[in-house]
């Protein structure tokens, strides 16, 4: 026996078990209803509103987001202090990269070794460094599309890639030497592929015609937790997910082989962590991000109390959006929405074959999605890794996919009340198409209101990519002038930058700092024996530590003015993220003390001149 359906005869018991190629449902397609109807007349208006098809108008928003990273890229911009840890740690071998690495940072194997690989073939130039990220980001600008286009639709693919391309974070990770752009990629990959290895083990129940699949899946795995420290999560989270929409469609065989799947790859990830943790971190290192990890000891009610803080942080911070609460509302109707549309009504088996693994589909993504937000909360709560600022790039991604859902889901939803209050009459149907289109073109408006902070400001780093650190050029500037007999002290917090730009000039490393009263290295007689029978000395500021003011430069010339007079002072321009200014001071060491020395407030933290 069969039962109709338009354009095909299904079977009433219809297999479970369908072929490979999963069809692609256009989230428009409940638009193209029969003349008349309210939802057809939406679509049209809709369509004409844009005046192109969504595909047309993707390719357009893809070309403008690639430019912008490509852009970023392209500037290469000095490496500022972050990035030369990085940097000076890639010198040494594979297998101590391994090891813990100098300057306590942390970074996946796997990234170091690809970096690592280019630096040995391609050289030290700034854009061959950066490179891997500039491929991470715009893997998920294109990823994004994917996801978006198989989870929710056409024209939610749209818009998430759109959010994606004006997202500050992914613009300024793409031009730096860190691991950021790379977990935002994998992220995505791991997604992708955990519901493409769901479909194959739908596909397939043959045993034999498992092994392919099961071997990709445990290759792709395993690379992934190499080359991305944050993959685990969303391995963990994506695998939960999946598994447990097969448990509740109780398909126990999927759900097993999904998990059993997964254990090398956890396995291997776990090793990789163990290894790292046998060496120093930073101190402090679970607090740096702040709000990122509750309070240490914390109990119930204090995890209670850090969760909108969390959020709030990382909603203004990572995403630089507004309004936090509607996010995380959106967010949950975007979850309810993918798990909720497409369903049947009525018997299921009255229900078109496609129409039932769309629906499927959605459920899996919903799930999916849900778990990596999951662990990633999970993980901030355990202070394994802070939610929060540029370490949790890689939640950007399926943060805007479900907050798109759930614009498309409450676009449907007025859609939907729409066309039944339309059917008395041929004037209400009028109204009623207008008030739709009006309703969801208003839930449209709510996009570009969220982030137009975060669109603003990718649109100027595009435009013109932020320098973190003009110590670089100052120290450039310095090594053109040197003269015989000159001595070169740089800011403490710039070591790292003369550490790995200091090569280039021939300048060695000798950073001073000012010091309290009283401190073992504060003392102006010591100072003086360390430069010697120098005749000039430079003093080089990079950028300068939050914690410490702003005219450090100007009190350490005050310090060296004891020891000879001011010949020169240049500033460079500052950097937009902390307005901080690089600068360098020439000291004549021959003409005695300065007898106009620079005059700067009086403080006990900041007092003599010794070496760091």
């Amino acid at each position: 026996m069969t039962t109709l359906t338009p354009g095909r005869a299904t079977p009433d018991t219809a297999p479970d078990t369908v072929p490979d190629a999963t069809p692609d449902i256009a989230p428009d397609a409940d638009l193209d209803a029969a003349p008349g109807d309210p939802r057809r007349a939406f679509g049209s208006a809709f369509g004409r509103a844009f005046g192109v098809a969504p595909g047309v108008l993707l390719g357009v928003v893809l070309a403008a987001g690639a430019a912008g990273q490509i852009a970023v890229w392209a500037a290469g911009t000095w490496l500022w202090n972050d990035e030369t840890a990085i940097a000076i740690n890639l010198r040494r071998g594979f297998l101590a990269l391994t090891r813990g690495l100098e300057f306590q940072q942390v970074a996946p194997v796997g990234w170091l070794w690809l970096e690592k690989a280019l630096l040995y073939a391609f050289g030290t130039d700034e854009r061959v460094l950066r490179l891997p990220s500039l491929l991470g980001m715009l893997t998920v600008l294109v990823l994004t599309a994917v996801v978006t286009r198989r989870a929710v639709g056409r024209w939610a693919a749209v818009a998430a890639t759109a959010l994606i391309a004006a997202a500050p974070m992914i613009l300024t990770y793409v031009g730096e030497l860190k691991q950021y752009a790379v977990e935002a990629a994998v992220t995505l990959v791991v997604l992708l592929l955990t519901e493409r290895f769901l479909a194959a083990l739908r596909s397939r129940p043959e045993p034999r015609r498992l092994l392919l699949p099961l071997a990709g899946w445990l290759a792709a795995t395993g690379v992934a937790v190499f080359v991305s420290l944050t993959a685990v999560l969303a391995l963990a989270g994506a695998v939960a997910g999946a598994v447990l929409i097969s448990a509740v469609r109780r398909r126990w065989r999927d759900a097993l082989l999904l998990a059993v799947g997964s254990v090398p790859a956890a396995g291997f990830a776990a090793a990789l962590i163990y290894r790292r943790r046998q060496y120093p971190f930073m101190p402090g290192q679970a607090d740096y991000f702040t709000g990122g990890t509750p309070p240490a000891g914390s109990g119930p009610a204090e995890l209670l109390a850090w969760l909108p803080q969390m959020w709030t942080g990382f909603v203004s911070i990572t995403l630089q959006w507004r309004y936090p609460l509607l996010i995380l509302l959106l967010m949950l109707a975007g979850l309810v929405a993918l798990a909720w549309r497409g369903r049947p009504q009525g018997r299921l088996s009255r229900t078109s074959w496609r129409d039932r693994q769309t629906w499927r589909d959605r459920q899996t993504w919903a799930a999916m999605l849900g778990g990596v937000l999951l662990m990633a909360v999970l993980a901030a709560a355990a202070r394994g890794l802070p939610l929060a600022d540029r370490v949790a790039t890689w939640l950007i991604a399926p943060t805007v996919i479900l907050v798109v859902a759930g614009l498309d889901g409450t676009a449907r939803l007025v859609v939907r009340a729409g066309r039944r209050w339309s059917r008395p009459g041929r004037a209400a149907r009028t109204v009623w198409t207008a008030l739709t289109a009006l309703a969801v073109l208003l839930t449209a408006a709510v996009l570009p209101t969220v982030a137009a902070p975060a669109a603003d400001a990718a649109y100027r780093q595009a435009l013109d990519p932020r320098v973190k650190d003009a110590g670089p050029a100052a120290l450039a500037d310095v090594a053109q002038q040197l003269q015989p007999g000159d001595v070169v002290l740089v800011y403490w917090f710039s070591y790292r930058m003369v550490q790995w730009y200091g090569p280039q000039h021939g300048l060695p490393p000798r950073p001073v700092r000012l010091y309290p009263p009283g401190h073992t290295n504060c003392d102006p007689q010591r100072l003086a024996e360390w430069l010697g029978d120098a005749r000039r000395v430079w003093y080089v500021h990079g950028r300068n530590l939050g914690s410490e003011p702003r005219d450090y430069p100007q009190r350490v010339a005050a310090a060296l003015a004891a020891q000879g007079t001011i010949s020169a002072v240049r500033t460079f321009p500052a950097d937009r993220y902390t307005g901080s200014t690089a600068a360098w001071v020439l000291v004549d060491l021959t003409a005695g003390p300065d007898p106009r020395p620079p005059t700067v407030a009086p403080s006990a933290d900041f007092h003599c001149l010794g070496r760091w």
